[in-house]
């Protein structure tokens, strides 16, 4: 079945950008690229609904932090 994103209603959309926002957060502060209060500063300029959303997203990630490790680069091993 394919779904249209384009089609959802305006509240179904705000849902998917909160999950995204809250997979980033998670992403950056798992890397160390982010302190650990950057959830609770992105959940404070929501409005109720947001942050809960927001707040559900973050714990999913948060359970599966491997999922958001940057993998580290193969350096040049060969001899010269």
């Amino acid at each position: 079945m394919d779904i249209n994103l384009a089609n959802l209603p305006a509240d179904e959309k705000q849902k998917i950008e909160l999950d995204k926002q809250a997979a980033y957060a998670v992403w950056k502060v798992v890397n160390n690229q982010a302190p650990q209060s950057l959830y609770e500063q992105e959940a404070n300029v929501l409005v109720d609904w947001q942050r809960d959303v927001y707040l559900s997203s973050v714990n999913k990630y948060r359970a599966q932090p491997e999922a958001f490790i940057i993998p580290e680069t193969a350096t040049d091993t060969t001899e010269r």
